[in-house]
């Protein structure tokens, strides 16, 4: 995973160099968020990396005995891909508002979380108010869809 991360952050390093901008001077451009994303893939490749060198996780049994070879969650990463290709789906006939809220909200099932409502309604706080930043800070405009007719 931290090469993965690793990897994601010189692919989004590259993009911002390749980057062409009318206008640098203002605080919060179009290489601002990318370049911040970038930096904290760094930062947690780091973080994990050392923390799987210190403290190594085994997986356990029910006898408490180390488990040998490898299993996977294929419900909660089946569930998490799904989120995201939903995202893909709804984001312009839905907007942006409805696709993050259930992108995350199924994010959050497929990592194991039972609140689902308490979950739903996080999501449309969360996406509702990236939706102000990038709208009222950064001036960039995301899908409205259906909100759009309000």
């Amino acid at each position: 995973m931290p090469l993965l991360l690793v990897a994601l952050a010189a692919f989004l390093f590259a993009g911002i160099a390749d980057m062409e901008v009318a206008d640098e001077s203002e605080l919060f451009g179009p290489k601002t968020v990318p370049l911040l994303a970038a930096v904290l893939c760094l930062v947690f490749a780091v973080l994990l990396a050392v923390s799987v060198i210190r403290r190594p996780e085994v997986p356990l049994d029910e006898n408490g005995r180390p488990i040998i070879g490898l299993s996977s969650n294929w419900r909660g990463t089946g569930i998490t891909f799904a989120s995201l290709v939903m995202f893909a789906v709804l984001l312009l006939p839905a907007g942006w508002i409805i696709a993050g809220a259930v992108t995350f909200w199924g994010v959050t099932i497929g990592l194991g979380s039972r609140r689902y409502g308490l979950n739903i309604l996080v999501g449309l706080a969360l996406s509702s108010t990236i939706q102000l930043v990038f709208g009222g800070l950064l001036g960039i405009s995301l899908p409205p869809g259906v909100m759009g007719l309000f």
